[in-house]
């Protein structure tokens, strides 16, 4: 009889684990106005389910929002409200009712922030290009670097746009928009002096590489991590849908990864510079036969690089300008053609 009293006493005290599915909202206006009334769960159907929150880290939820998600939590009481106190949290795919859209997401959409991630559509209230590094879902709105905001006009209005960093260190920033010359730069704010402190002086040195570009076709890299790696932004002069990236057969591209080789072609003569987060090893990985690779941002000789498995072919090292060339050392900003005799890795390290 006491073990059932302690048993009865235990589901009494001990909080449920509610696992649902829904939408997540924001709470515009709310009578409670304590944690556990920010936001809200939403049904398929539009009706309001439950308060939520997430008592240790509110704001790791503001990337959920109008996001059909599976969450787990116990409930909780706040100062006057109740909520379910998220403990897991994923993005899903299991709704009633997908919209119908005109393509899939993942060709029209990218994650620079996260390259090597992999896209997998969502198409729960809208067309979603989700991506997933090792299985987590990445937020590629999340500020993971340091962008250098020296010399760019925001425009003459008095609007603070957010915390940047300029002229090698963090400062407030006004203007009328975050958009500037064609690029968006709402990833470059913070929201905190501390946070930009935190990111930009722990950040990898600015660099800037500059292009000896011919016209007609370029073989052409990126050794930076950039905000924007499309080529439309990198390269507003070459010639609309001429990317293209090679791995078994040529693929045409829109955003530039590094470590990768591309073709694109102009049509006259240029020197475009870009400018970005000094990129300084990476691990590229190969397929047996040709491939099209690109370097780091400084100049490194063939010879230093760290092949483990000895898949390059020697002397198989090709650049092309006006014809193609055996090369001895890969140059910032340009890409080359090499062959393997298997699948691998290699590595370069300055």
């Amino acid at each position: 009889m006491r073990l059932i009293s302690v048993l009865f006493f235990i589901l009494l005290t001990v909080p449920p684990i509610f696992s649902i599915t829904g939408y997540i909202r924001y709470a515009e206006t709310s009578w409670c106005m304590d944690d556990c009334s920010i936001y809200y769960l939403e049904d398929e159907y539009g009706e309001f389910f439950s308060w939520i929150t997430h008592l240790e880290d509110i704001d790791m939820l503001d990337p959920y929002i109008d996001r059909f998600v599976e969450l787990e939590g116990p409930e909780v009481w706040c100062v006057e409200c109740e909520a379910i106190d998220v403990t897991t949290i994923e993005i899903s795919d299991d709704c009633e009712f997908p919209a119908e859209c005109m393509a899939d997401p993942c060709t029209i959409e990218s994650c620079p922030e996260f390259p090597e991630a992999e896209c997998i559509a969502n198409y729960c209230e809208g067309c979603w290009a989700d991506f997933y590094l090792d299985g987590e879902w990445m937020d590629c709105n999340v500020q993971t670097g340091c962008i250098d905001l020296t010399e760019i006009d925001f425009g003459d209005c008095d609007m603070v746009l957010g915390v940047g960093w300029v002229s090698d260190n963090c400062e407030y920033i006004s203007g009328c928009d975050e958009v500037a010359d064609g690029i968006d730069y709402s990833n470059a704010f913070f929201d905190s002096m501390d946070e930009c402190f935190e990111v930009c002086e722990n950040s990898p040195p600015s660099e800037t590489v500059s292009y000896s570009i011919q016209s007609g076709w370029n073989l052409v890299g990126l050794p930076l991590g950039v905000n924007n790696s499309s080529y439309q932004i990198l390269f507003p002069s070459a010639i609309e849908g001429t990317l293209y990236s090679f791995e078994i057969g040529y693929n045409l591209e829109e955003f530039l990864n590094p470590g990768t080789g591309y073709w694109l072609r102009f049509p006259s003569p240029s020197a475009p510079e870009i400018s970005g987060n000094a990129i300084l090893e990476m691990t590229i990985p190969l397929s047996q036969g040709w491939n099209l690779m690109s370097g780091i941002c400084q100049p490194f000789d063939i010879t230093n690089i760290y092949d483990p498995n000895n898949i390059i072919v020697e002397g198989t090292f090709y650049g092309f300008e006006n014809g193609y060339a055996e090369v001895s050392q890969l140059i910032p900003g340009k890409s080359y053609w090499v062959r393997t005799a298997q699948s691998g890795v290699i590595i370069i390290n300055e």
